[in-house]
């Protein structure tokens, strides 16, 4: 299936697949969705009628440092992001499509000592997600930061859910990420917080928050850490409206 754009990139329980092997499949109930579709992009979504699928081919092998720690076991559970853009990197503002794995299985031929390729498939009926948009990724901060205001045309009263994947972090930092609303893009009318993540960053990894009620027009994150001097941390951040 071909891509609109340049840049697909792939979140796993919080590691970047990008780089490795991967076909992605989206689909409607009544047939096949076209990715290439971008005026689709912040549809609101209806849970049980859309799905993904990500065929994965990568290195499993638990003694290879190449292999991805999140693929180590037989199965996987957690965020799955997908960002798709039309830039060398993606942007605020690009198409993400985000789920809760329900099951993701890995079958293999391992052997002693060698990095031994694999075939993945991780699918999931899409009820913990949908469309969305990138609010930052691989943002970097080392105290704090406020993502760029991101205009999503009209406000929804039906919620959504919030992702976030935290790819780079030093074990001794916690830090908080918030989920913000505001009915301007200064953000100083109508500013609600639609969701917290309060994380301790001794294991990278990927969360969800459900949001309930209101989503107004502008949305960002906010984000403070905790922690040594100069620790950086990385993370991607998505929302979907339902």
């Amino acid at each position: 299936m071909a891509l609109a754009g340049d840049h697909v990139q792939v979140y796993v329980g919080g590691f970047d697949l990008t780089g490795d092997m991967n076909r992605i499949g989206m689909g409607d109930r009544y047939g096949t969705h076209d990715v290439t579709a971008f005026g689709d992009a912040v549809h609101n979504f209806i849970a049980g009628q859309r799905q993904v699928s990500l065929e994965h081919a990568g290195y499993l092998n638990a003694q290879a440092a190449s292999s991805h720690p999140v693929l180590r076991s037989g199965e996987v559970q957690g965020s799955v992001s997908i960002m798709l853009g039309q830039n060398s990197a993606p942007v605020v503002g690009d198409p993400t499509y985000s789920l809760r794995l329900i099951q993701g299985r890995y079958g293999t031929m391992p052997e002693v000592a060698r990095v031994v390729p694999f075939m993945a498939q991780l699918a999931g009926t899409g009820g913990d997600g949908g469309w969305g948009r990138a609010l930052a990724v691989n943002t970097s901060f080392t105290n704090s930061i406020s993502g760029t205001a991101l205009d999503d045309g009209a406000a929804t009263v039906r919620g959504g859910a919030a992702f976030l994947h935290i790819l780079q972090a030093a074990a001794a930092d916690t830090y908080s990420i918030i989920v913000e609303g505001a009915t301007n893009v200064g953000f100083s009318t109508g500013v609600v917080t639609l969701g917290t993540f309060a994380l301790n960053a001794s294991a990278l990894g990927s969360e969800r928050l459900a949001i309930a009620g209101n989503i107004p027009q502008f949305v960002r994150f906010r984000a403070t850490r905790t922690g040594a001097a100069g620790n950086t941390v990385r993370i991607a951040a998505s929302l979907v409206r339902f």
